[in-house]
């Protein structure tokens, strides 16, 4: 179970790190609690895994996704900025932040620092350790001090989602939590909980009984997914 949530929560990491179907799970776990949430699309880098994508999908569940309109939804820029500013000011309920890719996509959040104080916000550096930048601790250092120093803001945990894509097994899954759990460890931060597939989870927790972990349910799919399904 996840306590002590912030009222702003952030996701970022490298390309293929899961935290764009983090950000989306995460927000449906505090909306199935009974919270009002809003999940803000701050991704600049990658268009493939942008929650602008799965749009109409989380609006028919009734969650609030703000991200570019129409004409601007393939846009490199984040042109929503009087819509980004007051899902993070809100005074009830909770906003979620699904932030690309690198520290390049870490200067978009970086234009609203001043909305994201330590009492109100956390940012959370979601690790893949089977992603060739983020196999070790040099790896995430590198990658999380560039996001910091663009962002000018500091991680405050590390989310473990250690996978293979489709191919996850709880092995793979329990083996990158250790690691994860290893890095955190030597940065200072706490692992603030992993992720896992959710018929997977009763596994994991079976494995990990004290470990928080947040069961996810796939939204966005790769162009290949789309055209030849997800078994190709």
């Amino acid at each position: 179970m996840l306590v002590n949530i912030k009222p702003v929560t952030i996701f970022t990491a490298n390309l293929g790190s899961g935290k764009t179907e983090i950000s989306i799970n995460f927000s449906q776990m505090l909306q199935q609690r009974g919270e009002k949430v809003s999940l803000v699309d701050l991704d600049i880098i990658n268009p493939y895994f942008r929650t602008r994508l799965a749009k109409d999908n989380l609006a028919s569940r009734g969650l609030k996704v703000i991200c570019p309109p129409g004409h601007l939804i393939n846009a490199d820029v984040p042109a929503l900025t009087p819509a980004v500013r007051g899902a993070l000011q809100t005074s009830e309920g909770y906003c979620v932040c699904d932030v690309g890719g690198d520290d390049v996509g870490a200067i978009a959040l970086g234009m609203y620092k001043p909305y994201l104080t330590e009492d109100r916000c956390d940012l959370y550096f979601v690790v893949n350790t089977c992603r060739p930048f983020t196999r070790d601790f040099a790896g995430v250092y590198k990658m999380m001090k560039g996001i910091e120093t663009n962002s000018r803001l500091k991680v405050t945990g590390l989310v473990s989602n250690t996978n293979l894509g489709r191919q996850t097994d709880v092995e793979t899954m329990v083996q990158g939590y250790a690691k994860v759990s290893e890095i955190a460890s030597k940065l200072g931060l706490p692992v603030a909980f992993m992720a896992a597939p959710k018929p997977l989870v009763p596994e994991v927790m079976a494995r990990l009984p004290e470990v928080s972990v947040l069961p996810l349910e796939f939204f966005m799919k790769t162009p290949w997914e789309e055209a030849f399904g997800e078994a190709y």
